[in-house]
């Protein structure tokens, strides 16, 4: 459904309290930033999936194991996104050389020429989105987010 066809998203006061609600409100936080942060990509050639394997692969090579691992996606959707990097010439998939089994991926100049066009279109959308929270705030923010993913890893 295009995002001028989307109903409108209830204000917290409208949603019940509890628990519930607020994971709500976190997915409907998440799916707002996401499809605004797709929209802002889109121009540059660019997707979500993209812009994150990049983002891994500027700290260095890794390999499609280590990636899989990363980004928590199985290994055929990470084969088409890394297949779809390198029709691009973001990135290139070499065998590794410790282990001739695997394949090791590395983001190439233009990849990272790219990436840096997105993270400032990133840069941009986050002073949008948080821009009215103070740096306090922004950490603050930051904390809890980190706090509710590792209360949820130990849950499982």
């Amino acid at each position: 459904m295009p995002n001028s066809a989307r109903p409108r998203w209830p204000a917290a006061a409208e949603l019940p309290d509890g628990h519930v609600a607020t994971g709500l409100l976190l997915q409907m936080a998440h799916r707002a930033a996401h499809d605004r942060l797709a929209a802002e990509l889109k121009p540059l050639g660019m997707d979500i999936r993209h812009f994150g394997i990049l983002q891994f692969l500027a700290r260095g090579g890794l390999t499609q194991r280590q990636l899989i691992d990363l980004v928590g996606v199985d290994k055929s959707t990470l084969v088409r996104i890394i297949d779809q990097l390198e029709e691009q010439g973001l990135a290139v998939r070499t065998r590794d050389p410790h282990d001739r089994r695997a394949f090791q991926v590395t983001v190439t100049e233009r990849g990272r020429e790219r990436l840096a066009a997105a993270n400032a279109v990133a840069a941009d959308l986050g002073d949008h989105l948080f821009g009215w929270l103070g740096a306090g705030d922004r950490r603050r923010l930051h904390e809890l987010l980190q706090r509710i993913i590792q209360q949820a890893h130990e849950r499982g």
